[in-house]
């Protein structure tokens, strides 16, 4: 009797139109598995779970609002690099309906082959693709969430998944089609279980790290060969918690698993067919093809020696820190990067006080995460002239660096005020129920 509704049920669920419901439901599942969201302490689940909703919310809003109205800022928003990846989508699930083959540039295939199978299964969605990324980047948080937590305690974990969730152009970039979000959620994951390897080594942990490394090279290839470059040389230096000769046959494992997962990507053991064909020179042409449109900045700079690029990256690590100025917010991106850039001068304070107090009591963990936020700010702003995409690749530094920035946050007085009258309200409803 009761398989009949479960069979009706099922049927719609499978039907082309209503398949978007099972799909978003186990996409969930496994994101929130990964983020953990299931591990969530009792004492802060109910006040992140909220928050969880409401920034998915806001995300869901936002692509509701993107459908229903024009506008010049909209119309910014459909130009982005969302076109190319619904095309190159639409492509490739057209292709595997014929049952033909197609072939792509090995280079960040990744996110175009992600479009394919979610058109390929649920036919030409591509808000479904931004509700997915909406879901990814909410479970963001929680990564941040549990790295804080083991840092830096509660509060200031708290304090990082309000930033992460919120964050204004973490809103933007995860409520459409691009792979933000996915990037930054496996660049986190990652970092998270880099930690917990300094804490106790686990040769599984390290097995299944590379599995989302492999996930991260395929969609920007260059930041997981980074990312997998920092964990390796700092490791050794890093995870104090162990003798010399542990920590130098942990970093030989990290290694051998890390190249190996790299060398399965077409990079080479470790990277290094992409490392050894880098050079000043090749830099400064990834900055000459950004020197385009009003966003373009330092277009006459030419990388040709060290000597030019140690000039060169004063500038650089400028604009990297502070772009856009308020005088270059141009078009509809002023919109977002104005109050944003704001926000974030304010929080660069902060950022220096979370350094100070966690280089005291977590020194190994501060070396490694500041390791990595100046392994990638270094090459992003060398590499970087277009404000743009800047302002996007940014966000991946931005969001290690919360945890920084938590840990001085928590001292904030403001915050400590808002958090003790959070603690009464909720000692005196307990004892209201009692």
């Amino acid at each position: 009797m009761y398989l009949i509704p479960v069979g009706i049920i099922a049927g719609c669920l499978a039907n082309e139109h209503m398949l978007m419901i099972p799909l978003v439901l186990i996409f969930s599942i496994i994101i929130l598995f990964l983020a953990g969201a299931h591990r969530v302490p009792p004492t802060d689940r109910r006040f992140l779970y909220i928050l969880a909703l409401g920034a998915l919310l806001i995300r869901l809003l936002f692509i509701v609002v993107t459908n229903t109205f024009n506008s010049s800022f909209v119309e910014y928003v459909r130009a982005s690099d969302a076109l190319y990846y619904e095309y190159m989508g639409k492509l490739i699930s057209n292709t595997w309906h014929e049952g033909k083959s197609i072939v792509i540039n090995k280079s960040n295939f990744g996110y175009l082959y992600w479009n394919g199978l979610i058109y390929y299964l649920a036919g030409f969605k591509p808000d479904l693709v931004r509700v997915l990324n909406s879901i990814t980047a909410v479970c963001i948080g929680f990564n941040l969430y549990f790295i804080t937590l083991k840092l830096s305690g509660s509060k200031a974990a708290k304090i990082s998944f309000v930033l992460a969730s919120y964050f204004p152009s973490a809103i933007l970039w995860s409520s459409l089609n691009l792979k933000d979000s996915i990037i930054i959620f496996l660049i986190t994951l990652i970092v998270k279980y880099n930690l917990e390897l300094m804490e106790k080594f686990k040769l599984e942990k390290v097995l299944f790290m590379s599995l989302p490394l492999m996930a991260l090279v395929s969609l920007r290839f260059y930041a997981g060969i980074l990312l997998a470059i920092c964990i390796a040389v700092s490791y050794i230096f890093t995870a104090t918690k162990f003798l010399w000769w542990q920590r130098i046959s942990y970093t030989l494992v990290i290694v051998l698993i890390a190249g190996f997962a790299l060398q399965q990507m077409g990079y080479g053991f470790m990277g290094s067919e992409y490392v050894f064909s880098q050079s000043f020179e090749t830099i400064g042409e990834q900055h000459q093809k950004g020197t385009y449109g009003r966003a373009a900045f330092a277009e006459e700079v030419a990388f040709d020696s060290y000597a030019s690029a140690l000039k060169y990256l004063p500038i650089g690590l400028f604009y990297y820190l502070f772009a856009p100025l308020p005088w270059q917010s141009i078009g509809p991106i002023r919109i977002i990067s104005l109050p944003e850039m704001v926000l974030l001068y304010f929080l660069y304070f902060y950022f220096i006080t979370g350094l100070r107090h966690l280089w005291q009591a977590q020194r190994s963990a501060c070396l490694f995460l500041l390791f990595v936020i100046v392994a990638f700010s270094l090459i992003y702003s060398l590499g970087s002239s277009n404000i743009g995409g800047l302002f996007r690749v940014r966000l991946q530094v931005i969001m290690i660096a919360f945890v920084l920035i938590s840990e001085g946050m928590q001292r904030s007085w403001v915050l400590d005020r808002i958090f003790g009258r959070m603690s009464k309200r909720r000692f005196s409803s307990r004892q209201v129920i009692s």
